[in-house]
């Protein structure tokens, strides 16, 4: 049960060494530098690029280059590298997937995608269909972790923030493909450029795969496919030189066969076919003084389901917002974030609108101390205001050989009872008591260290509570319920990067998760243990290599125990000349046999290959 975390600590203690060799460097170290990581603009945290060096929230990144060494398809892969971040998967490629952060379940993290929520409103629980996301043409990922509601309002207990590749000056193209087992094959591709007075970005990807079987007890044993078609395009204009207008359009098709649906004789012939299309127009002014971006987005989203080739399900749904969001600069270190939104959601005959407004002020004290202080009210046609909160501080100390930041923040959010949950409760011959909105409330505190030689670490304690949470009555099926129940989780996050030498680099995390559902028994499918151990070595400016373990330990579903499992993955990149690269990935490497979710199969050892271009 230990292991896990005796392990982890063993590979942040390795960092020590370096970390006493960076202090005692002779040369200097400045924070202001652009090269140094503390200045890494961060956009999720307030929705305005912010230096990391000034956030007391808890980020964690994935870059381009973090995705190209990991070489997975979906982006819900990529997720499981990030820290105090749990993935369950049903069955393979393209089968439900849920993403749970800091212990919360799945449907408490927010999804945006260049800015737009693609939040599924037609679900049980409004959720984002993660398992449709892949990573082609994706530049990069921020995580916030711990309730948002403050910024981002409801059903943001963490904000996963999507942003897809661009470019800005001159020409260029790619094209990549990939094969590999269960006869699966990748394609995707890009056209995108840009000037001085616009851009553009154009790319395709499409994914297909014969897959496994879905679930474990499926008599048949047959293969349970997956295809994914998603067209990106993104248009830019600068209109002068504080002005711009922007574009984005998304759709995404996917088809994915699945096991034991139909009533009420079950069959094994299911197929869900899910549509969504996301758009997003905004301009945005600029001055010396600050910014402020106006913005129309919606989501559109179609399911069928089909079961022995009839219709068994279908539905669909809307969520249009009308969002301003801006930054006015007080001073040399005062400035105020601001921000009101209008949200419309839809989901068949079933409406509901949500306005909201937020202010938060950022301080800056002698460049070395950081606060923020937010407050945001929402008003909901179904359960009224909410009013939500955040602070949070961030204190610099400089050192010889690099800085250590101590943080904190203290935030607030809610989730809205969704119109399915509202309009089944409606549908009972006595229906239960109205649904109000489950409250969140998040502290976490934490210190970072930035190494001049890119020697990173970071330690953060927190502890999250829901009240008032929202539950279905599996005894009497009378409907969703609420009655006073509160959850919680509590933990410790380690992450690290440790240059090793010139051409070796080793990243890792770990997390310690312990969380208590309303019925005081541990919460489902949650592991207590989590780790994440890559290493990435490049003897070759035109040659990487990266292993990838991961582990799940103590974990539940219900009452029963499931087992712990390691996984390793492998990925090999090298460019044979300019504009060609070729790759070689292997998933699942030691074939382990595990469980993710009951009852459902994951894949065994996989091998792909592929080549990409660029023109």
């Amino acid at each position: 049960m230990f292991k896990t975390s005796v392990l982890s600590a063993a590979v942040f203690a390795a960092s020590v060494p370096a970390l006493a060799v960076a202090q005692s460097s002779q040369a200097s170290f400045d924070p202001a530098s652009a090269n140094s990581p503390l200045e890494t603009l961060v956009v999720v945290a307030s929705r305005t690029e912010t230096p990391l060096r000034q956030l007391g929230s808890s980020v964690a990144v994935l870059d381009k280059q973090d995705l190209k060494n990991l070489g997975v398809q979906s982006l819900a892969d990529a997720l499981r590298t990030m820290p105090s971040v749990s993935i369950t998967n049903a069955g393979g490629p393209g089968k439900a997937s849920s993403v749970r952060v800091r212990g919360e379940s799945g449907f408490r993290t927010l999804v945006r995608v260049d800015g737009v929520d693609i939040t599924d409103p037609t679900g049980p629980q409004s959720s984002s269909q993660v398992h449709h996301l892949l990573t082609a043409n994706v530049a990069r990922v921020e995580l916030l972790r711990g309730p948002q509601g403050m910024m981002y309002g409801a059903d943001a207990g963490g904000v996963l923030n999507v942003t897809t590749d661009h470019i800005n000056d001159g020409m260029q193209s790619g094209l990549s493909v990939e094969g590999g087992r269960y006869d699966t094959r990748n394609y995707s591709g890009y056209v995108g450029g840009g000037n001085e007075q616009g851009d553009f970005y154009l790319s395709a990807a499409r994914a297909d795969t014969e897959g496994f079987s879905a679930r474990s007890d499926d008599p048949t044993g047959e293969a349970d496919g997956y295809e994914n078609t998603t067209l990106h395009a993104r248009g830019g204009w600068n209109l002068d030189r504080d002005l711009r207008a922007q574009i984005v359009v998304r759709d995404t098709e996917g088809t994915s066969e699945f096991d034991n649906c139909g009533f009420p004789v079950a069959t094994q012939d299911c197929v869900d076919q899910f549509e969504q299309t996301n758009a997003r127009a905004s301009i945005t002014h600029r001055n010396q003084s600050g910014a402020n971006t106006f913005a129309y987005s919606q989501t559109d989203v179609d399911r069928i389901n089909y079961a022995d080739g009839a219709v068994s399900y279908q539905t669909e749904g809307k969520i249009a917002k009308w969002e301003l969001n801006g930054k006015v600069d007080l001073a040399d270190s005062h400035a105020l974030v601001y921000g009101a939104e209008h949200r419309r959601d839809e989901v068949m005959d079933l409406e509901r609108e949500q306005r909201g407004a937020y202010l938060e002020y950022q301080g800056a004290y002698q460049k070395q101390w950081f606060v923020t202080a937010g407050v945001r009210q929402d008003d909901n046609d179904d359960f009224g205001n909410h009013t939500s909160y955040r602070l949070s501080t961030a204190y610099r100390v400089p050192l010889s050989g690099g800085e250590l930041k101590f943080k904190s923040a203290l935030g607030t959010g809610f989730r809205a009872p969704s119109l399915s949950e509202i309009d089944y409760n409606r549908s009972q011959e006595l229906p239960p008591p109205s649904l109000d909105a489950e409250e969140s409330r998040g502290l976490d505190v934490g210190v970072e260290y930035f190494g001049r030689d890119g020697l990173y670490l970071e330690a953060v304690w927190f502890d999250q509570k829901i009240e008032d949470e929202i539950f279905f009555d599996m005894i009497a099926y009378s409907g969703y319920l609420q009655d006073g129940v509160t959850s919680e989780s509590r933990g410790v996050e380690l992450n690290s990067e440790v240059p090793l030498a010139d051409q070796w680099q080793l990243v890792g995390n770990y997390t310690y998760v312990d969380t208590e559902a309303g019925n005081g028994n541990p919460r489902s499918l949650q592991p207590r243990h989590l780790a994440n151990v890559g290493l990435r070595y490049s003897p070759l400016e035109a040659l990487t290599v990266a292993l990838d373990w991961r582990t799940s330990r103590d974990r539940q579903e219900g009452t029963t125990e499931l087992d712990d499992y390691q996984v390793v993955n492998a990925n090999v990149r090298y460019q044979v000349i300019d504009g060609m690269v070729v790759f070689v990935r292997a998933e699942n490497l030691l074939d382990e046999d595990y469980v993710e979710t009951l009852n459902y199969n994951t894949s065994g050892a996989a091998g792909y290959a592929g080549v990409e271009f660029t023109f």
